[in-house]
């Protein structure tokens, strides 16, 4: 049988594949980096930890530099006027910060009840529960959700620096509560670490950002090349917090492998929960209660719901070990809850990067004006039935 030019297909090139899983592969690209890297970290952990290891006083070289790049990014695609939209929304910015400071971390005084073997964990989870919020992935994962990014920065930055004063007394008070509990540190070297604790979030993340800024003003380029590469922007910000998070997990492979699998299967459960009782009741109160505009409801959802590793590992190495145990067991449920909460958030994130903010907002308004319009119908409605029987009752009086 002849066949025709018609009859044959061509065979796919591999620029046909790439074409097609191109935009799944960016879309989940911080989902799959995660899975990549911990199995990296688990099964060969050395590169990790050695990548992690060096310091340069007390700043580890390789997570500060990506921390640096992600936020000097941020500061690059920092728009004046959503700067301004996010102080349009006062409400919102203040909800935040006071449940990020005040309101989670009281979660720190029911966990640090619980027990967990070994008690360690408790420990770990309650401190976990009263650090502010992240300092790189939450930025990078609202960005990615087509939330409002400044926002979630200014989330970020106010938090952490407030919470470098708030947190040691928090976190004093919720092992006082413990069981036997006493203070982990003395006033001294709570001072110290929330002096050190605010040199590098100046450093990491306020002078990266406003030099990011400032490029932004200055150079004519500047606006013009976020914009043509905001796909290769958006993915070196996920990329450094890739980085971040295979460190982390490398530099604590041996203490994770030597615990058991119950124990630690366990406490995963926990970080779970905790994170989806976080989101739940920020969910109700952004969504039901406030009804924040989309983008910042993205935002401060996110942002009120997260946990930051470095602050609460920071904490840990400043804890007494004779009296609270093995500073690297407190830090598992840290490194745990953390990275739970980026998988829980980077899906929940792939989901809304597909839904414009705008059109739900305008979809609510129309709502809104739906339901509002039929208030006012019906009240019309019930207005000229009440016109109604009073003209039948003056009628009858008159007739009678």
């Amino acid at each position: 049988v002849a066949m025709t030019a018609a009859d044959v297909q061509p065979r796919e090139t591999c620029g046909d594949h790439w074409k097609r899983w191109k935009p799944w592969l960016i879309k989940n690209y911080l989902v799959l980096g995660f899975l990549f890297v911990i199995a990296l970290a688990l099964s060969w952990p050395l590169p990790g930890r050695e990548l992690g290891s060096h310091t340069s006083g007390d700043f580890p070289i390789a997570q500060t530099c990506c921390i640096v790049v992600i936020f000097f990014i941020s500061g690059l695609t920092l728009k004046t006027a959503d700067i301004k939209k996010a102080l349009g929304q006062p409400a919102a910015l203040a909800y935040g910060i006071i449940t990020i400071l005040l309101v989670t971390p009281m979660m720190g005084f029911v966990l640090v009840q619980i027990p967990f073997e070994p008690v360690e964990f408790r420990y770990g989870l309650a401190l976990f529960a009263c650090v502010p919020t992240t300092l790189t992935s939450g930025v990078t994962l609202v960005t990615s959700a087509l939330g409002n990014g400044v926002m979630a920065l200014m989330l970020t930055v106010t938090t952490n620096i407030l919470g470098v004063f708030t947190v040691p007394f928090i976190l004093n008070a919720v092992l006082l509560s413990a069981p036997g509990g006493d203070s982990g540190g003395t006033d001294t070297d709570m001072a110290e670490t929330a002096a050190k604790l605010l040199l590098k979030l100046i450093i990491s993340i306020i002078i990266p950002m406003g030099a990011g800024k400032a490029t932004r003003e200055f150079v004519e380029q500047a606006p013009s090349f976020t914009t043509k590469y905001k796909t290769e922007l958006g993915l070196t910000n996920n990329s450094c917090l890739i980085a971040i998070v295979w460190i982390s997990i490398s530099n604590s492979r041996g203490k994770l492998v030597r615990e058991s699998a119950l124990n630690i299967f366990v406490i995963v459960v926990a970080g779970v929960l905790l994170h989806l009782f976080f989101l739940t009741m920020n969910w109700v109160m952004t969504t039901a209660v406030m009804k924040i505009p989309e983008a910042e409801r993205r935002a401060v959802l996110l942002m009120a719901s997260q946990k930051t590793l470095p602050v609460a590992v920071t904490i840990i190495a400043y804890l007494d070990e004779a009296k609270w145990g093995a500073q690297g067991l407190i830090a598992i449920p840290c490194i745990v809850g953390h990275v739970s909460q980026l998988f829980i958030d980077a899906y929940i994130a792939s989901i809304w990067a597909g839904q414009d903010p705008k059109e739900i907002d305008e979809r609510n308004a129309a709502k809104r004006a739906g339901v509002g319009a039929e208030e006012a119908e019906s009240k019309a409605e019930r207005g000229a039935s009440s016109e109604a029987r009073v003209g039948v009752a003056a009628a009858g009086e008159v007739k009678a």
